[in-house]
């Protein structure tokens, strides 16, 4: 088989920040860097491993397909994790994804981090939330980790070039994280255009930038946005993140873990409503203009989804959102794809259950409907002509 090469770079520092990362070479022998950066007093917590290198190429080498000739050092153990790894993903997409080999320079184990603290990926969101809420509060019971910072990813949701937007959504996470006593570590990297299918490979993405710190910390969370029933969608497609997959991302010494999957939307909002810092400073929004976009906009499928959340709820209209929602919104809502269908329609359940009868309810119920007969519209070759000859 054709074989990728990822070759590891060293850290270099200017300005008050630390740059590391590697070049990934095809089998074209072009090469590719990917990089990531953060603040210069993170540098004692940086691994010298390149099991970050790996998880960040896996899919693009499985997708290849190509053997992964690492030259560096790789732990054994996260090697072996990942066969099981990637056993899964063939198994769910076959076409897409061929398990490869990971060949290493050097097989060692890197030492763990004293007294298993833990980090965790920190988007502002409602699922990231729950998960630094339940650690930090010793709600997570007997899985209650040492919960001590938040990794907010600039490249990830948020465009690199989108300074002002990150600047915005760093200051709301660090406003949230302190009232927890956490710490909120910036990290900006590429990898999310290295290759490889987003919807797939984000966990392997954000396991990536969490063990890159291995050296401090022992434990990554990666919050769960599926409850734990739903590891393949209705529609047949797994998805990115899930309960399943991602502790095979792990290694002996930096374990990943996949946090919150038995917890439904309803039941993170219900926690979350007495934490003023995260009902002020909740970010939700996936506007239209990710370049521009620094607060939630109250108007896009997933500010509506979460307003009505909370709304089901009996919980008001959190500070976080500048405007309610009106029928108007609910109606005209336009559903890109079928997940939305299982999102609203588990808000019209909630809504019948607690015997709610409001006019929001009916034209929930109404855009639902609509929206089912004109999904098959959107999808046909027609539709997009027409939308291509209108733009």
């Amino acid at each position: 088989m054709n074989r990728l090469q990822i070759w590891p770079e060293g850290i270099t520092e200017q300005e008050g920040l630390l740059t590391t990362g590697f070049v990934l070479e095809d089998v074209q022998g072009t090469r590719t860097r990917g990089w990531y950066r953060l603040p210069a007093g993170l540098r004692e917590a940086i691994t010298e491993s390149c099991d970050p290198f790996v998880l960040a190429a896996l899919f693009t080498a499985m997708q290849t397909p190509a053997d992964l000739q690492v030259h560096g050092t790789v732990s054994p153990s996260l090697l072996k994790n990942l066969e099981e790894f990637q056993a899964i993903w063939h198994a769910w997409l076959p076409a897409r994804y061929q398990p490869v080999e990971i060949l290493a320079e050097s097989e060692q184990e890197a030492g763990q981090a004293a007294g298993s603290p833990a980090i965790m990926t920190f988007s502002g969101g409602l699922d990231s939330s729950f998960t630094a809420w339940r650690h930090c509060t010793g709600q997570a019971g007997r899985q209650t980790e040492a919960l001590q910072a938040g990794v907010i990813l600039h490249g990830f949701d948020i465009p690199i070039k989108s300074e002002k937007a990150f600047e915005h959504a760093y200051e709301r996470s660090r406003l949230m994280l302190d009232s927890l006593g956490m710490e909120t570590i910036p990290m900006a990297n590429n990898l999310r255009g290295l290759g490889g299918d987003y919807a797939d490979c984000h966990a392997a993405i954000l396991a990536s930038c969490l063990s890159l710190l291995q050296k401090r910390f022992s434990v990554g969370l990666i919050a769960n946005s599926r409850p734990n029933f739903v590891l393949i969608h209705p529609w047949g497609l797994p998805y990115g993140s899930n309960s399943l997959s991602d502790r095979f991302l792990s290694s002996n010494a930096f374990t990943i873990q996949h946090d919150g999957a038995g917890y439904s939307r309803f039941d993170k909002a219900q926690a979350l409503s007495g934490w003023s810092e995260a009902m002020s400073n909740l970010r939700v929004c996936l506007g239209h203009n990710p370049l521009v976009r620094v607060r939630n906009c109250c108007k896009c499928e997933k500010c509506i989804r979460n307003i009505l959340t909370f709304r089901v709820l009996g919980l008001g209209l959190p500070a976080c959102f500048k405007h309610d929602v009106s029928n108007r919104q609910i109606l005209s809502m336009s559903y890109d794809n079928p997940m939305h269908f299982s999102f609203f329609n588990q808000i019209l359940e909630e809504a019948h259950r607690r015997g709610i009868r409001a006019s929001w309810v009916r034209a929930l119920r109404l855009s639902i409907l609509s929206n089912h007969i004109l999904l098959p519209f959107r999808r046909s070759e027609f539709f997009h002509r027409l939308v291509s000859r209108l733009k």
